[in-house]
C-alpha cells in the first residue's frame, strides 16, 4: 500500500511540473523598472518581469498592474477599497513600445538566479496568471506592481537574498515617499493627504519603501545572494533600454497653498468688515461649515465605510468636522441658537487640537492646511468673541 501511494504521488509531481515548459540554461529574469508617466496614477512609475528564453523562443513581460475601468462598478471598487488587479503576460516588445510610446524610461535588472531559481519563478508566474489565479486585491502601498517585484523573489529565494538598506534616507514616512513623487500633482497630492490617516505617517521600514518602483530597482541593486557561503551580486546585469527626463520638470504652477492664501486673505478681509461694521456674513459662515462638514464626511465613510488599510485613524476629522453640516444651516439664520457660540468655541479648540498634533507629527498635513486652519481661526474666533453675541445694539 505504502509503495502504490508513494507512486502516485511520484505521477503528480511529474504531472505537475509536465504542465509547465521547462526553461533552458539560457532563460533569464528580470525585473522592469518604468518610470512615472503623466497621470497622477502613473505619477509613481512602474515594475514588472521579463521573462526570456531564446532557446524556447520566449519573450514575455508579467505585468501585475493591468486594471479594467469599463468595468461595471470600477470607481466605486476602487474607492471602497475592494477592486482587484491582474496579471497579465504579454510579448515584451510590445510592453516596451506601450510605455516608450508614454515617453517613459525603462530600465531592466537581469537577476543572478539559478537554473532551478528561474524555474521556480517561472512556474509561479506562469501559475499565477491562469484565469482563476490572476486577480489580486490591489493596495496602493501594501500589494500593488513593486512589492509583487521583492515578494515573488524573496518567496523563491528565501533567506538568500538579502538586501543591504545602507543606502535609504533616514526617517521617512510613507507620506514622505507619496509627496516625493507626486509633486507634479499637487491637487491630488492634497487630495490624498486629506484622505490618508496616521497610518502612513510612521517611519517606514526598508521593506515599505518598496512599495515604489525606484526604491525596488535600488533595493536590487544593493541586494546580494547567498552562493555556496558567498555573497554575489543578485543582479547580473542592469541596462537603460529608453531614456526620458520629461517628468522632472514640473507641470502645474497654481498650487493649493497659493489658492487657499488668497481664500485666506479674501475671508480675513470680510470678516475684519463684519467686526468694523458690527454685522455677520451669514453666507460666509453657511459656506465654511457645509465645506468643511462635507470634507469631514468624506473623512468619515473612507475611515468606517471602507476596506482601506490606510484611511481610518485620520485626524483631518479635527478641522473637517462633520457636525459643521448641521450648525451651518443654522448660521443661515438671523439668530441661530444661544448654544452655537459654545461649538464654536469648541471648533477653536479643536484646531489648536490640530496644530498640536502636527507639531508632535502624530499625523502630517499637508503645507496648504496652513491657510485654511489660519482663516478658519479667525473666522470661528469672531463668531465666539463678538459675531454671535447677543446684543440689543448687535445686528447679526
Amino acid at each position: 500500500m505504502k509503495h502504490c501511494i508513494a507512486i502516485v504521488l511520484l505521477l503528480c509531481s511529474f504531472n505537475l511540473s509536465a504542465q509547465y515548459l521547462q526553461l533552458s540554461p539560457q532563460a533569464e529574469i528580470s525585473i522592469l523598472t518604468v518610470g512615472p508617466g503623466s497621470n497622477f496614477n502613473d505619477c509613481f512609475g512602474h515594475s514588472a518581469f521579463r521573462i526570456k528564453d531564446p532557446v524556447a523562443n520566449i519573450d514575455l513581460a508579467y505585468n501585475y498592474g493591468m486594471f479594467n475601468t469599463a468595468e461595471p462598478g470600477f470607481y466605486t471598487r476602487f474607492a471602497m477599497g475592494t477592486q482587484d488587479y491582474y496579471l497579465v503576460a504579454y510579448d515584451f516588445s510590445r510592453f516596451l513600445g506601450g510605455y516608450q510610446a508614454q515617453n517613459r524610461w525603462i530600465k531592466e535588472q537581469v537577476l543572478n538566479l539559478t537554473r532551478d531559481e528561474t524555474q521556480h519563478v517561472f512556474e509561479y508566474l506562469e501559475n499565477n496568471r491562469k484565469p482563476e489565479n490572476r486577480a489580486y486585491r490591489y493596495d496602493p502601498y501594501f500589494n500593488n506592481c513593486a512589492t509583487k517585484m521583492r515578494d515573488l523573489v524573496v518567496g523563491a529565494l528565501g533567506d538568500k537574498i538579502t538586501f543591504d538598506h545602507s543606502h535609504l534616507p533616514e526617517n521617512m514616512s510613507l507620506r514622505d515617499l507619496t509627496d516625493e513623487n507626486s509633486f507634479n500633482h499637487p491637487w491630488w497630492d492634497f487630495g490624498v493627504d486629506i484622505a490618508l490617516g496616521t497610518v502612513i505617517d510612521g517611519s517606514a521600514t526598508p521593506a515599505e519603501y518598496m512599495f515604489l518602483p525606484d526604491y525596488v530597482f535600488e533595493a536590487y541593486e544593493h541586494a546580494t545572494i547567498n552562493r555556496n557561503g558567498q555573497q554575489i551580486p543578485a543582479v547580473k546585469s542592469s541596462t537603460q533600454l529608453f531614456e526620458s527626463d520629461f517628468y522632472e520638470i514640473r507641470k502645474e504652477s497654481i498650487m493649493p497653498w497659493m489658492v487657499f492664501s488668497i481664500a485666506a486673505v479674501l475671508i480675513i478681509l470680510v470678516t475684519y468688515m463684519d467686526y468694523v461694521k458690527n454685522r455677520r456674513s451669514r453666507w460666509l459662515d453657511f459656506i465654511l461649515m457645509m465645506l468643511t462638514g462635507l470634507s469631514g464626511l468624506m473623512i468619515v465613510l473612507l475611515w468606517f465605510a471602507t476596506s482601506h488599510k490606510i484611511t481610518p485613524n485620520n485626524l483631518n476629522v479635527l478641522w473637517a468636522f462633520l457636525p459643521n453640516l448641521y450648525v451651518g444651516i443654522l448660521l443661515l439664520r438671523k439668530n441661530p441658537p444661544a448654544w452655537v457660540r459654545s461649538y464654536v468655541r469648541f471648533l477653536v479648540i479643536l484646531l489648536l487640537a490640530t496644530l498640536f498634533i502636527w507639531v508632535l507629527r502624530i499625523q502630517v498635513f499637508s503645507t496648504a492646511l496652513f491657510p485654511i486652519m489660519a482663516f478658519l481661526a479667525i473666522r470661528y474666533v469672531f463668531l465666539w468673541r463678538k459675531g454671535l453675541v447677543s446684543d440689543t445694539g448687535h445686528k447679526n
